[in-house]
């Protein structure tokens, strides 16, 4: 077989299978004459041999693609990377993220919706297409992400601009906040926003910084902070203890919290804290619960709403920065 054969042989098997990931699957079969007037109108004239020959040669390269259950119905790609229920699931979770644009939404559904056939896509743009979320508008989130990954692979110190929202002309409008040099040890995503967690310089601890407020990004060549000097983990930094700890993405001191609660929050508790917190039910309507998290704003934030359902037995400063939250709470309200 000489190049050009080669070259026309690898087309056409590229070609027969984007028609199949595109116009075939369980329920919908192509036979080899929809394959070969596919080709044609893409300027590749073959024999029907040939359209068998490249088939079986697909299924030896490990693709799956099966007969219909009739021998007249001819093919149909069986197995694909992804479910129509996975791909529901991941676009599903795109289209939740604020920090991914309405572009950047757009654009990965397209790649994930190319995943399929295009009667499999049919349950699931209509869908998408009538939900209206609340996007943010940094097209840079792709870039900070990938400079962000980079840089904690490689263990060096990122510098950046970061943003916070002001009013101008009667509109929120995010301007410049400050730039920042930090060592970045992970991204975690937590109350549908996606955060670096690194150490300042300045101070010995961990902070969080909304990656959808970076922007200019650029990795230093300055080695990183080691983060065992700024928190309790050694061996690897525990993204899912921090996020558990950090109440609404709020840094402090680690305390051992102790409530009484409603029956009625155990839910909440559990979806908070895991069931590997010390859960006790003291009462026929109460339970108790012990776990570590960071004393912050965070916190006292997250208990509020539950404060006529919950007792806190420890530490008494959380218990006193509520009662001072409610007390200015009415004082502002009357004033």
């Amino acid at each position: 077989m000489d190049e050009n054969e080669s070259l026309l042989k690898r087309a056409r098997i590229e070609y027969i299978l984007k028609f199949l990931r595109e116009s075939s699957d369980y329920n919908h079969c192509v036979n080899s004459n929809d394959i070969i007037d596919y080709l044609r109108q893409n300027g590749i004239i073959c024999a029907r041999k040939s359209v068998y020959d490249d088939i079986k040669a697909l299924n030896k390269f490990g693709y799956d693609i099966s007969r219909g259950q009739s021998s007249n119905e001819g093919y149909f790609l069986a197995e694909r990377h992804f479910e129509t229920s996975e791909i529901r699931l991941m676009i599903d979770a795109v289209a939740s993220a604020p920090f991914i644009t309405e572009k950047k939404t757009r654009e990965l559904t397209d790649k994930l919706l190319s995943l399929l056939s295009k009667y499999q896509r049919e349950g699931i743009n209509p869908q998408f297409q009538n939900e209206n979320r609340v996007k943010f508008s940094n097209e840079q989130v792709y870039y900070v992400i990938d400079d962000l990954n980079r840089a904690i692979i490689e263990g060096k110190r990122v510098e950046f601009d970061y943003y916070k929202y002001s009013i101008v002309d009667n509109k929120p409008v995010l301007t410049k906040k400050k730039h920042f040099v930090i060592s970045p040890y992970a991204m975690v995503w937590a109350n549908d926003k996606y955060y670096l967690v690194g150490n300042y310089d300045k101070y010995d601890n961990l902070t969080n910084y909304r990656i959808d407020r970076i922007k200019m990004i650029s990795i230093t060549d300055s080695p990183a902070r080691p983060f065992s000097e700024v928190c309790e983990y050694r061996d690897f930094f525990d993204k899912s203890d921090y996020v558990r700890k950090n109440i609404m993405m709020y840094n402090g001191d680690e305390i051992e919290l102790e409530l009484v609660c409603d029956n009625g929050l155990l839910d909440l508790m559990v979806d908070r804290f895991g069931d590997d917190a010390m859960i006790v039910n003291k009462m026929n309507n109460r339970f108790y619960i012990r776990t570590t998290v960071f004393d912050s704003e965070g916190l006292v934030d997250w208990l509020l709403p539950y404060c006529d359902r919950i007792k806190i037995l420890s530490p008494a400063s959380l218990k006193s920065k509520i009662e001072e939250r409610v007390r200015k709470a009415l004082e502002f309200m009357s004033g």
